[in-house]
This record gives C-alpha cells, sequence and structure tokens, in this order.
C-alpha cells in the first residue's frame, strides 16, 4: 500500500484503517478540547458506518453519548479527520439551546455549528500530523 495522506480516497482504506483514524482524531481531541465537565462524562462511543445514500458526514447523539462517521460521504481522510474533530466539538459542547439555536438561526448560522466548523478548519492538519506517525 502507497503511503496514506489527506488526499487518500476512503475507497482504498479498509474498515479497520478508517476506525483507526477516528480513534486517533477522538484521542487527538480529547489532549486539546477536552475541558473539566466533559471529563465527568460517560466514555464517548466512536462507530464509523458506510451508508453512502446519506448526506451526513458523522453525528454526535448527546442522549447516548456516541459518535458516527459516515465513510459513504467522506471521500477521504481529511474529511474523516474534519468530521471527527466537528462532532467531537459538539461532545464537547453544552447543546441544551442547540434545537432552539437552529429554530432562531437555522443550522449553517447555528453557534454551535460555527464553532464545529471552525474547529475542524482550523485543527484538521495538527490532528493529521498526530495521527499519521501511528498508522
Amino acid at each position: 500500500m502507497y503511503p496514506m495522506r489527506l488526499n487518500t480516497p476512503t475507497t482504498k482504506l479498509t474498515m479497520d484503517q478508517s476506525y483507526k483514524i477516528v480513534n486517533l482524531s477522538v484521542e487527538w481531541c480529547k489532549k486539546f478540547f477536552t475541558t473539566p465537565h466533559v471529563k465527568r462524562r460517560k466514555p464517548l462511543c466512536v462507530m464509523i458506518h458506510n451508508t453512502p445514500a446519506r448526506e451526513v458526514y458523522g453525528e454526535y447523539c448527546e442522549r447516548n453519548n456516541w459518535l458516527s462517521v459516515n465513510l459513504g460521504t467522506c471521500d477521504n481522510v481529511k474529511d474523516i479527520i474534519k468530521t471527527t474533530i466537528h462532532e467531537y466539538t459538539h461532545f464537547c459542547q453544552d447543546l441544551k439551546e442547540y434545537s432552539l439555536m437552529s429554530k432562531q438561526v437555522g443550522y449553517d448560522d447555528n453557534p454551535f455549528e460555527v464553532e464545529a466548523r471552525l474547529n475542524e478548519d482550523t485543527y484538521y492538519k495538527n490532528c493529521w500530523r498526530s495521527v499519521k506517525v501511528k498508522l
């Protein structure tokens, strides 16, 4: 196999490789984003799936405390890492006002989504530098 890069297509990855990228990305996020109130939560459950028909890159479920990444929507390693950072940001947020904000300002302008997009765009390269040496 050729060296893995950010632009490596997800179709070239095994499920094990994809899962390892997500888990290493979560470990990186734990070091850089986790605040004391988050550390008191039950452990985060991490899942990956391949559902090409869905437009969702990933999801965080606060009620069940799970984060999922949809490989069917992620085109490459960069998308996997950015999605993981985005959803981990939601894990760190207090989402009580999420629905209200979405109703008031819409999904794109929801401050919770704005912060998650900012984090994924700002930090994916730093996360990748940490992840790639462990693959």
